[in-house]
């Protein structure tokens, strides 16, 4: 009864704090102060809750919370990349029967803004956090993975629209180079209208998109094979 009871105390004490910090955090980011967003809040904070006191109750209960855990991220992310792909098409759609700030208004706002913010705030610091323990970096090395997808499906949907501002064309010209061309023609389409402040934030999104990605792939994929090795020698 000990570790259950650990467990439960650190997650009810830390819940406050850490739900107070991620409101902070969302508000100086500049999340709607919208009664959904604050559920969606303390969800979060409730799940990073959760992740430390995993952490605290041992490193053996730790990883088998982990491995339980893989199932349901595939799951979600599966569930994501569906509503993505969903969402991209529309947009592709509606940037040509409507335009750019269409996009921004009705879906880039309501929808892309506030969930990256919540990301940002609360599942990207968990997954670097549980990064940092053996026992759980299979599952933070995979969470940033599988963040960077929906990062980078931002980042393309923000291309679109900035590409679109500037025509037609570019938007035509990144989609026939396998659609992913929307973030190079964003670029060079920003800097030749002298727009250099977003070409170089949408660069830097994109090195950092991918930077994030291969380390979190790098660190599951070295932390599984030195659990196969134990098991083996075991």
């Amino acid at each position: 009864m000990k570790k259950p009871a650990t467990f439960l105390i650190a997650s009810i004490v830390l819940w406050f704090p850490v739900a107070f910090g991620l409101g902070v955090a969302a508000d100086a980011v500049g999340l709607p102060d919208t009664e959904v967003w604050l559920w969606v809040l303390r969800a979060f904070s409730a799940l990073v809750v959760l992740c430390i006191g995993w952490l605290i109750v041992g490193a053996a209960r730790a990883t088998e919370i982990s491995h339980a855990m893989l199932g349901v991220i595939s799951i979600v992310s599966n569930f994501l990349l569906t509503a993505c792909i969903i969402l991209g098409a529309i947009a592709v759609v509606m940037i040509f029967v409507r335009d750019a700030k269409w996009l921004y208004e009705h879906l880039y706002r309501p929808f892309l803004s506030g969930a990256v913010t919540v990301a940002i705030v609360s599942l990207l610091p968990l997954a670097v956090l549980l990064m940092f323990f053996r026992h759980t970096r299979v599952l933070g090395g995979l969470g940033l993975y599988l963040l960077t997808f929906f990062f980078g499906f931002t980042l393309w949907f923000y291309s679109l629209m900035v590409s679109g501002s500037h025509g037609p064309g570019w938007v035509i010209g990144g989609l026939l180079m396998m659609g992913f061309g929307v973030v190079l023609t964003a670029i060079v389409s920003s800097a030749i209208w002298g727009q250099w402040a977003v070409a170089g934030a949408i660069l830097i999104s994109a090195l950092l998109v991918y930077g994030a990605r291969t380390l979190g792939w790098m660190l599951a994929e070295k932390q599984m094979e030195r659990e196969d090795a134990k098991d083996v020698a075991s």
